[in-house]
């Protein structure tokens, strides 16, 4: 009996004890629970995750806001972040029934979709399915999108789930999901797939396209519209009927959205404008925002790149690969059209490189800015300079410019020496208001680049002795149409619809409003442009352009520049290797791109009325000149010309005072002077002459430096000395000279080289002058015959390097001068 009554007290004991132990492990897996659901509900989820910033890509649109590049979000996919308002009612209903059609009601995760789930895949012995709400799929975008799917990854997805639940509320999960999910094709978010499959924002989406896109997540390879539209339709069909059968829509929309037609758009995968848009990728420094709006204009850039191709397809065979242009609106200085290159896309030509932004050597664009400030210091359109063979001093020898085409045109006022871009004008011009100010000026209008100093480029610097870029050459033009305000160029317009405003230099004044207004006029003067390029050239459109051309040293480069009231066009034609092209100058490389240009920004332009031209200031009057001397015509004037002038002044200005500064010219043409001649010896008459031997004749009073060319023009010059007749005297034998004197060179003279130059382009011109002589005159280098010439005994002779002794005579050297050439 006692032993029985042990053993029943060890059994209640140890009966006791377990339900301590139950008790205590139940007490430990209820605080175990109650840890973890703290540890769950606890911890927050991270807001800097739910950012759209990183699932954002941007797009470059054009200033209508037509698409012109994608930049990729973080994911390397194209994406645009929306609110729930801005997503169609459809959109978000076809997703809740496509995946998760008891999103309103769980918590973060489904525990009937994890059983059903558990029970299927258990069945196949593998995980096939899984029960993933949206909460949870959003998390796995969010959290785990790169990572393998493991049983560990699901637990760790339900526990974000839940905290994400606890952090947002059911419309602000969804907008997260929309925002994020995969449609195929790199394509991140409901807007994002909209745009590319139907090309509408998804706050249109009709509730067949909803529910084609909401199928997609699923399986966006499998279900690739572009590759399988009848499996996406098929998975639309069953999207719809589930959302006929829960009630979420009517038979009859039912039946709608099921026939609906879709038209998915093609694949937009092409990069508009691309050297453009790499330039504002630049611009951003780094920011990521939704949408950029440029001032681009997609019709007008399509249409230059045709330009481009199809003009430097033509000339090709001339040793030309590549061509830019850039297109500007002449008041605001936005840029509407920009092509870098023939072909962005051909490597082998260097067509990623920009030529409109490439330091290049601009040529004679320059050559405005010079006239500029010869206006300003007080010149005039109507002063006439000399375009003869002229020697500029300049370092240790001098500078002799030569014109493009080897031949010197005698005096030319400034309107036709700008208009025919001479050379020998246009550096006589820089010698006199200095290379300095030059420099400064054209660094005032933008052209930065000029970076060395004007002693570097010396005088020959008007002549493009520097590198600008293209883009920077057409903003200074577009100064000019402007009336002399410099603004900068500008690419944008908007950053995701704020006014994008960048820290540009501040608007400047570089001319004053009657030297622009000059200028302009000038550089629309067809007539102008006669004595360089003849008529009817590339740059004569039947409506007025201001136009210039420019070509570099070994036709390297060309140019032309055109400005209107509206818009300013800049193109450069050349190779990106640098190498030369075969004599293409601007006129007939650049500028022919130029006129097309033109053409296609005003189609239906025909004359003159079509087009606008720029109102000429108060300050700015016309006057009737004398066409030689740019004087007010007098009686003797054989041809006259209206010019423009500041309202102050009626005619040529008069010769630079020490300060620079040309004062009033003489109030009637001096050139065309009619003089009193004594008929017995055809030399000035006195007023002591008998009035039977007098005449009066018309002749030319020109400067001594242009003699040689007026007697060249067969003018007649007056007779320097006075009859002595004409006091009762007999005639008397005039002193005259026996030998031919050397015009040029000069002794002492220096001339160098230019080691880029072609050999051929490098002569010195030899002259020589004898009165009363029309036979030939030899020339000598050395000692030794070069070669002969008649009246007025001129002849080339290819410079090269050492001293030399250059003479002349008739069969032997009767004088001679000491040069040398570096």
């Amino acid at each position: 009996m006692m032993e029985h009554t042990d053993t029943t007290k060890k059994v209640a004991r140890r009966r006791r004890s377990r339900r301590s132990r139950r008790r205590q492990l139940g007490f430990g897996l209820v605080a175990l629970a109650a840890a973890l659901l703290t540890w769950v509900v606890a911890v927050p989820f991270p807001a800097e995750e739910l950012s759209p910033e990183p699932v954002t890509s941007t797009m470059i649109v054009d200033r209508e806001e037509r698409p012109l590049r994608e930049l990729l979000s973080d994911g390397e996919g194209r994406s645009r972040w929306l609110s729930l308002e801005e997503i169609s009612p459809h959109a978000q209903a076809a997703t809740i029934h496509a995946e998760d059609k008891r999103f309103y009601e769980h918590l973060g995760f489904d525990p009937i979709a994890i059983g059903r789930s558990a029970v299927y895949n258990i069945q196949r012995r593998r995980l096939v399915t899984g029960a993933s709400t949206l909460t949870q799929q959003t998390v796995k975008r969010i959290k785990y999108a790169d990572q393998p799917r493991t049983l560990r990854r699901k637990v760790m997805e339900l526990i974000w789930a839940v905290r994400l639940e606890r952090s947002l509320d059911k419309d602000a999960i969804l907008a997260q999901y929309l925002n994020r999910v995969p449609y195929g094709n790199q394509l991140f978010g409901i807007e994002a797939a909209a745009r590319m499959y139907f090309g509408k924002p998804a706050s249109q989406l009709s509730l067949a396209e909803a529910a084609l896109l909401a199928g997609l997540p699923q399986a966006p390879s499998a279900l690739n519209p572009y590759r399988n539209l009848e499996g996406a339709r098929a998975r639309q069909r069953q999207i719809l009927a589930a959302m006929l059968e829960r009630g979420a829509i009517g038979q009859a929309e039912h039946d709608r959205a099921a026939q609906e037609p879709l038209v998915i758009r093609p694949r937009r995968g092409s990069v508009e404008a691309p050297h453009l848009t790499d330039r504002v990728m630049e611009e951003l420094r780094g920011r990521r925002p939704a949408v950029v709006r440029t001032t681009l204009d997609l019709n007008l850039q399509r249409g230059v790149e045709g330009i481009v191709e199809s003009w430097i397809a033509r000339v090709e065979r001339r040793g030309v690969s590549q061509g830019a242009v850039v297109v500007l609106d002449t008041q605001s200085g936005e840029v509407l059209a920009w092509v870098g290159s023939r072909d962005y896309w051909d490597r082998e030509a260097l067509g990623g490189n920009d030529g409109v932004v490439a330091l290049r050597q601009p040529g004679s664009t320059l050559k405005p800015f010079a006239y500029g400030l010869y206006l300003e210091s007080g010149g005039t359109a109507a002063d006439p300079i000399a375009d003869l063979p002229t020697q500029f001093p300049e370092g240790t020898g001098v500078y002799v410019p030569m014109n493009f085409n080897h031949r010197f045109h005698g005096p030319v006022s400034v309107r036709d020496a700008l208009g025919s871009s001479l050379n020998v004008p246009a550096v006589a011009v820089t010698a006199e208001v200095g290379a300095q100010s030059l420099l400064s000026r054209l660094r005032r209008a933008g052209l930065e680049t000029l970076t060395q100093d004007a002693e570097y480029y010396g005088l020959g610097f008007v002549l493009g002795d520097g590198e600008v870029r293209l883009v920077d050459l057409a903003a200074a033009y577009a100064a000019l149409g402007r009336l002399g305000e410099w603004r900068p160029w500008r690419t944008l317009a908007a950053v995701d619809g704020a006014p994008w405003r960048a820290q540009d230099a501040p608007a400047r004044r570089g001319f004053e409003r009657d030297v622009a207004y000059t200028l302009l006029d000038m550089l629309s003067d067809d007539d102008a442009r006669l004595v360089g390029f003849g008529a009817n050239g590339p740059l004569a459109l039947p409506y007025r352009v201001a136009a210039k051309t420019g070509t570099s040293t070994n036709f390297r480069d060309n140019w032309a520049v055109g400005v209107t009231p509206e818009y300013t066009v800049a193109v450069w034609v050349g190779n990106f290797d640098g190498s030369p092209m075969n004599r293409v100058s601007g006129v007939t490389g650049a500028a022919p791109m130029l006129r097309a240009v033109f053409q296609q920004l005003y189609p239906e332009a025909a004359g003159p009325a079509d087009v606008p031209w720029f109102e000429r200031p108060a300050e700015v009057g016309s006057h009737e000149v004398c066409a030689l001397s740019g004087q007010p015509a007098g009686p003797s004037c054989p041809g006259v010309r209206v010019e423009l002038f500041h309202q102050r002044r009626r005619g040529a200005s008069g010769a630079p005072d020490a300060g620079g500064h040309r004062g009033e010219g003489p109030e009637r043409c001096e050139v065309h002077q009619a003089v009193a001649i004594d008929t017995r010896n055809g030399l000035r008459a006195r007023l002591t002459c008998p009035a039977e031997f007098v005449e009066t004749h018309v002749f030319h009073q020109v400067p001594p430096a242009w003699e040689e060319w007026a007697l060249e023009q067969g003018l007649e010059l007056p007779p320097r000395g006075w009859s002595p007749l004409c006091d009762g005297g007999a005639v008397e034998a005039l002193a005259v000279e026996t030998r031919p004197r050397i015009v040029h060179p000069l002794p002492g003279d220096v001339f160098i080289l230019d080691p880029e130059g072609r050999p051929e382009d490098q002569q010195l011109a030899l002259r020589a002058h004898l009165e009363g002589v029309e036979g030939p005159l030899t020339w000598f280098v050395g000692g030794e015959p070069v070669g002969r010439a008649a009246a007025p005994f001129t002849l080339y002779w290819p410079l090269r390097r050492g001293t030399h002794r250059s003479g002349v005579g008739r069969g032997e050297v009767e004088r001679e001068v000491e040069i040398e050439v570096r």
